[in-house]
């Protein structure tokens, strides 16, 4: 292959390919029949966290997208959660256009991440200013570069919402990748060094494609191991993240009210 061809991403850079592509969101979505869109949309990866918002918030499912998504009858419908659609940066991809297409313009992940700092605990929380581009699905998107950055504004208002609790709140970056039997004493050395605070899979691409779609992400990730020391360490506690995440998002909603 020349080396032309053989940058990351594959093919030249596909952030710079103009051409429409040959399938869309918006064409996707043309044939379903769906409700009028909320302005926030919570991505809830953890099934027992989407079990919480369905029933403590009077959840109505939504059909047509991949996964479960629920409109919050609490919160008048303006406000989705979704869930069940599986890990890793390519499906929150999907998903970010399919709900931006569907008029969403709002999205928060709330997700599991593991601790890269000896400073963080399990069921700490981090509030993620920024992502380490290491998953393919982001170049797709946007042009190359380390990082990809939340959307301060609604990054901002999380920050100001959380203020009034007692949940142990960190704001810093994250690492996402696509490959967690990859994550080396080597690589995590790395990023302990660049103050990069957990690693995780799929806040990269949820910052750039939002970024691409013109709508506003934020991410609030709830540690849920440890590779601080060179080792794998899972949570003593394993349903402590669940709760702070449950707590979180409760924050979250009550704040939109």
């Amino acid at each position: 292959m020349e080396d032309n061809l053989s940058e990351i991403p594959n093919f030249l850079s596909r952030a710079n390919d103009e051409s429409p592509p040959i399938l869309t969101a918006v064409s996707r979505l043309q044939p379903l029949k769906l409700p009028p869109p909320p302005e926030l949309l919570i991505f809830c990866p953890q099934a027992a966290l989407l079990r919480h918002a369905v029933k403590r918030w009077r959840g109505r499912r939504v059909t047509g997208f991949f996964g479960e998504v629920y409109l919050l009858g609490k919160m008048k419908n303006r406000v989705a959660v979704a869930g069940q659609f599986g890990v890793g940066a390519p499906v929150v991809g999907v998903l970010v256009e399919e709900f931006a297409a569907w008029g969403v313009a709002k999205f928060v992940l709330l997700g599991v991440a593991g601790g890269l700092q000896p400073s963080l605990a399990c069921g700490d929380l981090l509030l993620a200013d920024t992502a380490v581009r290491d998953e393919g699905t982001s170049h797709h998107y946007l042009p190359p570069a380390p990082t990809v950055a939340a959307s301060a504004a609604l990054t901002d208002w999380l920050a100001t919402a959380f203020r009034v609790t007692n949940l142990p709140l960190t704001r810093g970056s994250t690492w996402t990748t696509d490959a967690p039997y990859r994550e080396t004493a080597v690589a995590v050395a790395h990023y302990q060094q660049q103050n990069v605070q957990t690693v995780e899979m799929e806040a990269a691409a949820l910052f750039a494609v939002a970024q691409y779609c013109q709508t506003q992400a934020a991410a609030l990730l709830a540690v849920s191991d440890s590779l601080a020391n060179g080792r794998w360490q899972p949570a003593a506690n394993s349903k402590l993240p669940e709760r702070q995440l449950a707590q979180a998002l409760d924050v979250i909603l009550e704040s939109v009210l």
